[in-house]
């Protein structure tokens, strides 16, 4: 017996669940916003227990990341040290990844 393809069924664009993925996630514009919750889980590995217990916030808005601590002495470190910070973030999350950081 042979299958035929049936006309009143539509032909699927899609050949399996990464491709439907990839598009849902294009059309609704939450690859940013995975981006930002992969680096969040990732923040202790990147810059350590101590520097991401006192991190009070983290943000990704295009290629910026907003981080933000609660700790005055900290903050300012930080803001000494963010172009090694930046070469971190890139490391673990690919590079290009954050083209600026923002220290709050």
């Amino acid at each position: 017996m042979i299958d035929l393809p049936r006309k009143d069924i539509p032909e699927r664009k899609e050949k399996n669940i990464a491709d439907v993925m990839k598009r849902m996630n294009d059309r609704y514009r939450l690859t940013q916003k995975h981006n930002e919750i992969d680096l969040v889980k990732r923040w202790e590995e990147i810059v350590g227990q101590l520097i991401a217990k006192h991190t009070s916030n983290i943000a990704i808005k295009g290629k910026t990341l907003y981080v933000s601590f609660d700790q005055a002495p900290l903050k300012n470190e930080m803001f000494l040290q963010r172009e090694t910070l930046l070469l971190k973030v890139n490391e673990h999350m690919g590079q290009g990844f954050v083209e600026k950081i923002f220290i709050g």
